[in-house]
């Protein structure tokens, strides 16, 4: 099982590669919208003075949902759910986290003051309640949301989401306590993992497919590929490295709230074949989490655990 270090290690492309095109002219309505997000980003202002960027696709008039985005992505993410949020009535409104995109960096950011900032990029779009959704890197801040804003949080879901470090062995922390107790160590082993930039897209997404399961080969050389190639590179663009070792530090410490306290409806999918995020960590929610409601699949791999049951998620969050 490929840890997220050796994705990052074969397969992340350097910022600089920004200026690779998303899109060629004749492409389908998602990158088109991917490189719209990328161009024109929104922004709301957070009460201690910083901006975060944001999407707003799928449906305006819709039930809004906050989806948060993985690791190394940014608000371009959002792309991917314009068709659902559309299909089932749902605005999706994709923040990215402090750093990332053109977010102002928070370096000294826990998981747990996540929910302010989307307390505040609500209150900005004029949204009392919500649900949120939770993408791999994005499943932690769903949870904290859950836990700690639950009087605005109608439900949350949580598709191979990242889990505490208790869920699994050493060996697969090594990567997030890195950035803990040797950050600059894990910056420069970043950018060393970034000198394996592609500057070719399409290669690139070819060697995603290769390491990929079987369920998630196509998806990475095909249109959902495109896009999260595109947030990857939107992500470091504006504020570098550092961000990303605080997002890995964040992942690798205490999350600071107990699962136990989330009591609003949380649905959780996981794919056992999974070559990024290991499935014990969706078996760790799913004990953890009293409201927890488990679907969990043999042969789904990282994208495929999305793609596959996007409707059965949407029509979830719209419940």
């Amino acid at each position: 099982m490929a840890s997220l270090r050796s994705f990052l290690a074969n397969r992340l492309g350097d910022g600089e590669a920004a200026s690779t095109a998303i899109t060629t002219g004749d492409d389908p309505p998602v990158l088109e919208l991917a490189a719209e997000i990328m161009d024109d980003p929104q922004t709301a202002d957070t009460r201690d003075g910083r901006t975060i960027g944001y999407a707003d696709v799928g449906d305006p008039d819709g039930d809004p949902v906050f989806v948060f985005h993985g690791f190394p992505n940014s608000r371009v993410f959002g792309a991917l759910f314009d068709e659902a949020g559309r299909a089932h009535g749902l605005r999706i409104v994709a923040p990215e986290r402090p750093g990332l995109g053109v977010s102002d960096p928070q370096p000294d950011r826990t998981l747990t003051d996540w929910p302010a900032d989307v307390a505040d990029v609500a209150d900005a779009l004029g949204v009392d309640e919500f649900a949120v959704f939770g993408i791999s890197g994005g499943g932690p801040y769903a949870a904290a949301t859950a836990a700690l804003l639950g009087e605005r949080v109608e439900r949350a879901a949580i598709a191979c989401g990242l889990a505490p470090m208790d869920a699994v062995d050493v060996r697969e922390r090594l990567w997030y306590y890195s950035a803990r107790f040797l950050p600059s160590g894990n910056k420069l082993a970043l950018w060393l993992l970034g000198r394996r930039a592609m500057d070719d897209r399409e290669a690139f997404l070819e060697s995603m497919a290769e390491s990929a399961a079987p369920a998630d080969e196509a998806l990475w050389t095909g249109e959902v590929g495109k896009v999260v190639h595109a947030s990857m590179i939107e992500a470091r663009r504006n504020h570098g490295l550092d961000p990303l070792v605080t997002e890995t530090r964040v992942f690798g410490s205490p999350w600071g709230f107990d699962l136990s306290t989330i009591d609003v409806p949380v649905g959780l999918w996981y794919g056992k074949a999974d070559v990024l995020v290991p499935p014990e960590m969706g078996l760790y929610l799913t004990e953890k989490i009293p409201t927890a409601e488990a679907h969990i699949y043999p042969d789904l791999d990282h994208l495929s655990i999305v793609t596959e049951h996007e409707a059965d998620i949407a029509a979830w969050l719209a419940a």
